[in-house]
């Protein structure tokens, strides 16, 4: 193994053992994940949804959106962070993925704040309300992220934030020519939110790079 793969290795597993361990219901979504999908790699994984709960917590969001659901790892991750009160939209158009997340929100005892919408996000985002929302969360169709952050921007409050994932894409948008239909997808919206103006932005190297995005 390369120095510097071997070296990211070491730092990703030293992050990971110095964070909050997951709950038991947790690691067994992740295990079914993987037996049935074999793609547990596309959830967030621990720490990634660790910061993320930090986030909400830290903002006081109570009412929160994700656009893609997936097995319902990050839902749940959400659910966990948001008060009693709290109630995250997430959004899935696959069947099989959600019948699993479904399972695991009865489960959990913060899957009462959930509300699963078995349906392109897209149409989702449009029965929301202008600046009702606190928190977004995108990691879905990477072709769709621009149109689903200007749903965000437009559904969040002011100050409301956007999380966004798979923003390094497997570092393939580093390669000098990008050959890869997602990455290209992913480095134009990296650019589209680099200069846009209605947003501050930082964007940070953790798993498989997040852009942390907060709606002026």
């Amino acid at each position: 193994m390369p120095v510097e793969k071997n070296l990211n290795l070491i730092i990703e597993n030293y992050v990971a053992e110095h964070t909050d361990d997951l709950s038991p219901l947790m690691r067994d979504l992740l295990e079914e994940t993987e037996a049935v999908t074999g793609r547990s790699r596309w959830s967030i994984g621990k720490v990634e949804g660790k910061l993320m709960q930090f986030l909400i917590k830290i903002s006081g969001a109570r009412h929160a959106v994700e656009i893609g659901t997936f097995t319902g790892f990050s839902a749940l991750m959400i659910a966990e962070a948001l008060p009693e009160n709290g109630l995250l939209v997430t959004c899935e158009s696959q069947k099989e993925y959600a019948e699993i997340a479904r399972r695991y929100f009865e489960k959990s005892p913060h899957g009462d704040k959930i509300r699963l919408e078995l349906k392109p996000a897209a149409q989702t985002l449009e029965e929301i309300a202008d600046s009702s929302i606190d928190f977004v969360f995108i990691d879905a169709d990477k072709p769709s992220y621009g149109r689903y952050f200007d749903e965000a921007v437009r559904i969040l409050h002011a100050g409301g934030f956007i999380l966004v994932d798979n923003v390094f894409w497997r570092n393939k948008i580093f390669r000098r020519k990008i050959t890869n239909d997602n990455a290209a997808a992913i480095a134009a919206f990296n650019e589209k939110v680099k200069t846009e103006d209605r947003v501050e932005k930082v964007m940070l190297s953790v798993r498989d790079g997040i852009y942390l995005i907060r709606k002026k």
